[in-house]
């Protein structure tokens, strides 16, 4: 051991680790981004690579959905993945809510050569990381806020990738209706216009195991590919319409 932690994990890599792990705004995530991928790059290779699936949840504008889905790729920079498809599900409370403008989507990859900057989730399984961040944690800087906040809680790959594309999409979020309104709907398809107050109680007795599937849901990879397939038509339709325009304005 020496003043700096345990070799190779010493102050300045598990300040960028932490700096990186406190989040922030786009800007500040820039900067943490290019600071870890500083820190970082002379640490073993073991922990700059991951053979395992990817996953990332985003909130998506209108601007950034037609992106993705007419030009078939989305610029992409230094961002937060995690090999745990749960965790991407309930990242930032999970599917985005309604009437905000934005459309949840989850992308999911296996990462490149030479695209991960640091995979976390295998670097706190490391010992003498553990060891070394137990050592120097009253000189790491908003420790609490980082390391000391999230751990491994959100078992995160960092990666560097420039750009995504509509085959890397796992999932669009989506929202149906809320379980009592879902139960009143079945229940007059059941018992007639004006189900009463026993045949609703007992019905929504019955259908009590389908709450869950009530509300915001992240649509199955399936699904998703059927979404995918509905809308590449009107896509197409939509790119040629916007083909013509700019042919007439030149």
């Amino acid at each position: 051991m020496t003043k700096q932690g345990v070799e190779p994990f010493d102050l300045p890599v598990l300040q960028a680790i932490n700096d990186w792990q406190r989040g922030g705004d786009a800007k500040q995530s820039r900067k943490r981004g290019l600071a870890l991928k500083r820190a970082c790059g002379h640490l073993p290779e073991e922990f700059r690579q991951c053979s395992l699936v990817c996953h990332r949840q985003v909130a998506l504008t209108k601007s950034s959905v037609w992106k993705i889905t007419a030009e078939e790729q989305l610029e992409e920079k230094i961002s937060a993945w995690t090999v745990d498809i749960d965790v991407a599900k309930k990242f930032k409370g999970g599917v985005p809510p309604e009437g905000q403008g934005y459309q949840g989507i989850i992308f999911s990859r296996f990462p490149e050569r030479g695209e991960v900057i640091i995979n976390l989730h295998r670097l706190y399984l490391e010992p003498k990381f553990r060891k070394a961040v137990n050592t120097l944690q009253s000189s790491i800087e908003y420790f609490g806020d980082g390391i000391g906040k999230y751990g491994d809680s959100q078992c995160e790959v960092v990666i560097e990738t420039k750009q995504l594309t509509t085959l890397d999409i796992y999932s669009f979020g989506g929202h149906s209706s809320q379980f009592e309104d879902l139960v009143l709907v079945t229940a007059k398809l059941v018992f007639g216009p004006n189900p009463t107050t026993e045949q609703l109680a007992s019905f929504r007795l019955k259908a009590e195991g389908a709450r869950g599937a009530a509300g915001p849901n992240w649509l199955c990879p399936e699904a998703t590919k059927r979404v995918l397939n509905r809308m590449k038509p009107h896509v197409d339709l939509l790119k040629m319409v916007k083909k013509i325009q700019d042919a007439l304005k030149e």
